[in-house]
């Protein structure tokens, strides 16, 4: 029988795939969620100080993707990611600041960060897959990456699919096919009945 941590109870719905698990100070986990009226809510059982736990980021517009991860090289905590309809903010939670906003004509349907490719650097990428396209951006939101796909990018992850120890990116889009991309390189294609 699983017994409950926590519970919260919030004013605003939670959007579902919605959600996303960050370590902003480098070391407690925080779980953050976005809300139908184009809020995100940081719930940081961890800090003690906090009266309720939970503090709300209005964002101003729909959002339709979030990210947690290690984006910048020399620091240990993680940063936020959400996606609207055409943009990409970066946002460190700790500092309670933009690091930086970008636009992605192509759309944000789903955000990844991590190393791809067996990068030389072991720079990590935020990864916005949109409409055909996926752009990659680095910890200063130069634009490091950028292919296409053949549909609406639905969703995306990392993993070792050739064991030889470097993340390839798997891509789900829209036209039922499931991606792996070496770099630029598509390196298989795996057709499904539906999305």
């Amino acid at each position: 029988m699983l017994i409950p941590a926590f519970t919260l109870e919030l004013k605003n719905p939670i959007i579902k795939g919605l959600t996303a698990v960050g370590k902003f100070d480098g070391k407690h986990p925080a779980l953050t969620c976005g809300t139908s009226a184009g809020k995100i809510f940081f719930h940081s059982p961890h800090e003690k100080d906090q009266k309720d736990q939970v503090r709300l980021l209005n964002i101003n517009r729909k959002i339709s993707a979030l990210a947690c991860g290690p984006l910048n090289p020399s620091q240990d905590r993680e940063v936020l990611l959400v996606g609207a309809q055409t943009t990409l903010l970066a946002y460190d939670v700790q500092e309670n600041c933009d690091l930086f906003f970008k636009d992605a004509p192509d759309g944000v349907n789903a955000i990844v960060v991590g190393v791809f490719g067996g990068a030389a650097d072991n720079a990590p990428l935020a990864l916005v897959g949109g409409n055909c396209s996926i752009q990659g951006f680095d910890h200063t939101g130069n634009e490091a990456y950028w292919t296409v796909t053949g549909d609406n990018v639905s969703t995306m992850t990392f993993c070792d699919v050739d064991e030889d120890g470097a993340l390839e990116l798997l891509v789900g889009s829209d036209d039922y096919e499931i991606r792996v991309f070496r770099n630029e390189e598509v390196v298989s294609e795996t057709t499904e009945t539906d999305k």
